[in-house]
Protein backbone atom coordinates (compact mmCIF):
# COMPACT_ATOMS: atom_id res chain seq x y z
CA UNK A 1 0.00 0.00 0.00
CA UNK A 2 1.58 3.20 -0.94
CA UNK A 3 0.03 6.48 0.25
CA UNK A 4 -0.83 9.71 -2.63
CA UNK A 5 -1.28 13.00 -1.67
CA UNK A 6 -1.78 14.17 -5.60
CA UNK A 7 -3.53 11.74 -8.31
CA UNK A 8 -0.84 10.43 -10.41
CA UNK A 9 -1.29 10.72 -14.48
CA UNK A 10 -2.15 7.37 -15.28
CA UNK A 11 -4.35 6.42 -11.98
CA UNK A 12 -7.98 6.78 -12.88
CA UNK A 13 -9.71 9.36 -10.25
CA UNK A 14 -11.59 6.82 -7.65
CA UNK A 15 -14.23 9.05 -8.27
CA UNK A 16 -14.87 7.43 -11.59
CA UNK A 17 -14.43 3.77 -10.25
CA UNK A 18 -16.80 4.25 -7.11
CA UNK A 19 -14.93 1.07 -5.75
CA UNK A 20 -12.71 1.81 -2.16
CA UNK A 21 -13.38 2.72 1.63
CA UNK A 22 -13.03 5.43 3.98
CA UNK A 23 -13.59 6.84 6.66
CA UNK A 24 -13.35 10.37 8.92
CA UNK A 25 -12.24 11.94 11.33
CA UNK A 26 -11.47 14.86 13.46
CA UNK A 27 -7.88 15.68 14.42
CA UNK A 28 -7.10 18.71 17.15
CA UNK A 29 -3.89 19.21 18.52
CA UNK A 30 -2.36 15.98 17.14
CA UNK A 31 -5.24 14.06 18.74
CA UNK A 32 -7.79 12.25 17.21
CA UNK A 33 -10.71 11.08 19.36
CA UNK A 34 -11.14 7.32 18.78
CA UNK A 35 -8.31 6.92 16.30
CA UNK A 36 -8.06 3.24 17.25
CA UNK A 37 -11.41 2.54 16.14
CA UNK A 38 -11.04 4.14 12.54
CA UNK A 39 -7.48 2.43 11.94
CA UNK A 40 -9.52 -0.83 12.19
CA UNK A 41 -12.23 0.12 10.67
CA UNK A 42 -10.43 1.07 8.08
CA UNK A 43 -8.22 -2.35 7.98
CA UNK A 44 -11.35 -4.41 8.67
CA UNK A 45 -13.05 -2.65 5.66
CA UNK A 46 -9.69 -3.20 3.71
CA UNK A 47 -9.87 -7.21 3.79
CA UNK A 48 -13.74 -6.90 3.27
CA UNK A 49 -13.25 -4.46 0.13
CA UNK A 50 -9.52 -5.53 -1.52
CA UNK A 51 -9.05 -8.85 0.66
CA UNK A 52 -5.98 -7.03 2.42
CA UNK A 53 -5.37 -4.98 5.29
CA UNK A 54 -3.87 -1.64 5.58
CA UNK A 55 -0.25 -0.24 7.56
CA UNK A 56 -1.55 1.79 10.56
CA UNK A 57 1.69 3.25 10.79
CA UNK A 58 1.61 4.40 6.55
CA UNK A 59 -1.98 5.97 7.53
CA UNK A 60 -0.66 7.80 10.78
CA UNK A 61 1.94 9.18 8.79
CA UNK A 62 -0.48 10.77 5.97
CA UNK A 63 -2.49 12.13 8.49
CA UNK A 64 0.32 14.10 10.01
CA UNK A 65 1.58 15.32 7.43
CA UNK A 66 -2.01 16.25 6.04
CA UNK A 67 -3.03 18.00 9.03
CA UNK A 68 0.54 19.84 9.01
CA UNK A 69 -1.19 22.78 7.19
CA UNK A 70 -3.98 23.38 8.55
CA UNK A 71 -4.56 25.51 11.78
CA UNK A 72 -6.70 24.57 14.36
CA UNK A 73 -9.67 21.78 14.39
CA UNK A 74 -9.04 19.75 11.00
CA UNK A 75 -12.04 17.36 9.34
CA UNK A 76 -9.59 14.81 8.04
CA UNK A 77 -10.88 12.01 4.96
CA UNK A 78 -8.69 8.83 4.69
CA UNK A 79 -10.10 7.05 1.36
CA UNK A 80 -8.56 3.79 0.45
CA UNK A 81 -8.52 2.28 -3.23
CA UNK A 82 -6.61 1.01 -5.95
CA UNK A 83 -5.53 2.33 -9.01
CA UNK A 84 -5.74 -0.10 -11.16
CA UNK A 85 -9.05 -1.36 -10.52
CA UNK A 86 -11.10 -2.64 -13.47
CA UNK A 87 -14.82 -3.03 -13.36
CA UNK A 88 -14.34 -6.02 -16.13
CA UNK A 89 -12.18 -7.76 -13.21
CA UNK A 90 -13.19 -7.15 -10.06
CA UNK A 91 -11.46 -10.33 -8.28
CA UNK A 92 -8.07 -9.19 -9.65
CA UNK A 93 -5.49 -9.09 -6.60
CA UNK A 94 -4.72 -5.41 -6.31
CA UNK A 95 -2.30 -3.42 -4.87
CA UNK A 96 -4.19 -0.65 -2.68
CA UNK A 97 -3.28 3.22 -2.05
CA UNK A 98 -4.42 5.97 0.80
CA UNK A 99 -5.36 9.44 -0.18
CA UNK A 100 -5.58 11.64 3.04
CA UNK A 101 -7.01 15.34 2.72
CA UNK A 102 -7.66 17.42 5.37
CA UNK A 103 -9.82 20.70 6.02
CA UNK A 104 -10.49 23.38 8.93
CA UNK A 105 -13.09 22.05 10.74
CA UNK A 106 -16.36 24.01 10.57
CA UNK A 107 -16.59 26.29 13.81
CA UNK A 108 -19.93 27.12 14.24
CA UNK A 109 -22.35 24.28 15.90
CA UNK A 110 -24.64 22.64 13.62
CA UNK A 111 -28.59 23.53 14.30
CA UNK A 112 -30.76 20.62 15.59
CA UNK A 113 -32.44 18.65 12.79
CA UNK A 114 -35.37 18.04 10.99
CA UNK A 115 -35.88 15.03 9.08
CA UNK A 116 -37.76 12.61 7.00
CA UNK A 117 -37.99 8.85 6.53
CA UNK A 118 -37.04 7.49 3.14
CA UNK A 119 -37.45 3.79 2.07
CA UNK A 120 -33.93 2.95 1.68
CA UNK A 121 -30.99 0.60 2.85
CA UNK A 122 -27.54 0.83 2.02
CA UNK A 123 -25.03 -1.42 -0.13
CA UNK A 124 -23.09 -3.58 2.32
CA UNK A 125 -23.75 -1.25 5.16
CA UNK A 126 -21.44 -2.71 7.66
CA UNK A 127 -18.57 -0.90 5.51
CA UNK A 128 -17.70 2.95 5.18
CA UNK A 129 -17.70 2.98 1.09
CA UNK A 130 -17.06 5.13 -1.56
CA UNK A 131 -20.72 4.03 -2.99
CA UNK A 132 -22.63 7.29 -1.72
CA UNK A 133 -24.85 8.01 -4.53
CA UNK A 134 -28.14 6.59 -3.08
CA UNK A 135 -26.98 8.53 0.36
CA UNK A 136 -26.59 11.70 -0.88
CA UNK A 137 -29.49 11.62 -3.52
CA UNK A 138 -32.26 10.47 -0.53
CA UNK A 139 -30.28 13.14 1.36
CA UNK A 140 -31.30 15.85 -1.59
CA UNK A 141 -34.67 14.79 -2.39
CA UNK A 142 -34.92 15.43 1.52
CA UNK A 143 -33.67 19.13 1.41
CA UNK A 144 -35.67 20.16 -1.73
CA UNK A 145 -38.77 18.81 0.36
CA UNK A 146 -37.74 21.14 2.99
CA UNK A 147 -36.25 19.11 5.50
CA UNK A 148 -32.56 19.22 7.01
CA UNK A 149 -31.29 15.50 5.88
CA UNK A 150 -33.34 11.88 5.66
CA UNK A 151 -33.70 9.02 8.17
CA UNK A 152 -33.57 5.88 6.19
CA UNK A 153 -36.11 2.75 6.73
CA UNK A 154 -35.39 -1.07 5.51
CA UNK A 155 -37.75 -2.91 3.66
CA UNK A 156 -39.39 -4.29 6.68
CA UNK A 157 -40.17 -1.05 8.30
CA UNK A 158 -37.47 -0.53 10.75
CA UNK A 159 -35.32 2.29 11.04
CA UNK A 160 -31.73 1.61 10.72
CA UNK A 161 -29.38 5.61 10.34
CA UNK A 162 -29.55 8.40 8.67
CA UNK A 163 -27.65 9.67 5.92
CA UNK A 164 -24.22 10.07 7.28
CA UNK A 165 -25.47 9.49 10.78
CA UNK A 166 -26.28 7.13 13.35
CA UNK A 167 -29.31 7.48 15.47
CA UNK A 168 -30.66 6.82 18.84
CA UNK A 169 -34.06 7.57 20.92
CA UNK A 170 -34.73 8.19 24.52
CA UNK A 171 -37.48 5.46 25.70
CA UNK A 172 -38.31 6.93 28.85
CA UNK A 173 -34.72 7.86 30.37
CA UNK A 174 -33.56 4.83 28.50
CA UNK A 175 -31.41 5.45 25.56
CA UNK A 176 -32.58 2.84 22.34
CA UNK A 177 -30.61 2.08 19.23
CA UNK A 178 -31.96 0.53 16.14
CA UNK A 179 -30.35 -2.95 15.02
CA UNK A 180 -31.06 -3.13 11.57
CA UNK A 181 -28.21 -3.10 9.49
CA UNK A 182 -26.32 0.33 9.44
CA UNK A 183 -22.63 1.52 9.62
CA UNK A 184 -21.00 1.00 12.84
CA UNK A 185 -20.07 4.49 13.32
CA UNK A 186 -17.43 5.42 15.96
CA UNK A 187 -19.20 7.98 16.95
CA UNK A 188 -22.06 5.81 18.32
CA UNK A 189 -19.00 3.41 19.72
CA UNK A 190 -17.94 6.46 21.57
CA UNK A 191 -21.26 7.07 23.11
CA UNK A 192 -22.17 3.41 23.72
CA UNK A 193 -18.92 2.54 25.44
CA UNK A 194 -19.46 5.95 28.10
CA UNK A 195 -23.07 4.49 28.45
CA UNK A 196 -21.76 0.69 29.68
CA UNK A 197 -19.53 2.45 31.79
CA UNK A 198 -22.76 4.28 33.81
CA UNK A 199 -23.58 6.90 31.99
CA UNK A 200 -27.07 6.12 31.28
CA UNK A 201 -29.19 3.12 30.97
CA UNK A 202 -29.20 1.68 26.87
CA UNK A 203 -30.19 -1.00 24.51
CA UNK A 204 -30.05 -1.97 21.25
CA UNK A 205 -33.96 -3.37 19.86
CA UNK A 206 -35.42 -2.83 16.55
CA UNK A 207 -37.14 0.41 16.23
CA UNK A 208 -40.12 0.54 13.77
CA UNK A 209 -40.70 3.73 12.06
CA UNK A 210 -44.44 3.20 13.63
CA UNK A 211 -42.92 3.44 17.05
CA UNK A 212 -41.35 7.22 16.27
CA UNK A 213 -44.47 9.13 18.09
CA UNK A 214 -43.45 7.12 21.30
CA UNK A 215 -40.36 8.37 21.71
CA UNK A 216 -39.58 11.61 23.50
CA UNK A 217 -36.12 12.79 22.21
CA UNK A 218 -33.95 11.73 19.34
CA UNK A 219 -30.05 12.04 18.60
CA UNK A 220 -27.86 11.63 15.60
CA UNK A 221 -24.34 11.07 16.10
CA UNK A 222 -20.91 10.42 13.97
CA UNK A 223 -17.52 11.05 14.12
CA UNK A 224 -17.46 14.69 13.75
CA UNK A 225 -20.66 16.01 15.64
CA UNK A 226 -21.09 13.10 18.62
CA UNK A 227 -24.51 14.51 19.39
CA UNK A 228 -26.98 16.54 17.46
CA UNK A 229 -30.70 17.12 18.66
CA UNK A 230 -33.42 15.85 15.63
CA UNK A 231 -36.67 17.93 16.20
CA UNK A 232 -38.30 16.64 13.46
CA UNK A 233 -39.02 13.51 12.03
CA UNK A 234 -41.68 13.47 9.21
CA UNK A 235 -45.07 14.57 11.13
CA UNK A 236 -43.47 13.77 14.87
CA UNK A 237 -41.79 16.25 16.46
CA UNK A 238 -39.67 16.17 19.61
CA UNK A 239 -38.56 18.55 22.32
CA UNK A 240 -34.95 19.12 22.66
CA UNK A 241 -33.59 17.52 25.66
CA UNK A 242 -30.42 19.39 26.52
CA UNK A 243 -29.77 17.76 29.69
CA UNK A 244 -29.74 14.08 27.64
CA UNK A 245 -27.63 15.67 24.99
CA UNK A 246 -25.10 16.97 27.23
CA UNK A 247 -24.70 13.57 29.06
CA UNK A 248 -24.75 11.37 25.98
CA UNK A 249 -21.90 13.96 24.93
CA UNK A 250 -20.04 13.33 27.99
CA UNK A 251 -20.19 9.85 27.46
CA UNK A 252 -18.87 10.26 24.00
CA UNK A 253 -16.12 12.17 25.68
CA UNK A 254 -15.09 9.69 27.88
CA UNK A 255 -12.69 8.31 25.64
CA UNK A 256 -9.81 10.25 25.51
CA UNK A 257 -8.02 11.80 21.98
CA UNK A 258 -5.21 9.37 20.64
CA UNK A 259 -1.53 10.64 19.28
CA UNK A 260 -1.77 10.42 15.42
Amino acid sequence: MSTQNDLQPNHPRPALVSYGHFTALRVEDGRARGLARHLERLDRDSRIVFGRGIDEGQVRAAIRAAVAGVAGPAVVKVTVHAPAFDRRRPEADLDTEIMVTAEPMPGEVPPPLRVRTAGYQRDLPQVKHVGTFGLLYQRRLARQAGYDDVLFVAPDGQVSEGCTWNVCFLDGDKVVWPNSPALPGVGMALIQSGLNRGGMAHETRPVLAADLAGFRAAFATNALTPVRPITQIDDVKYEIDADAAARLLRCHDLTAGERV
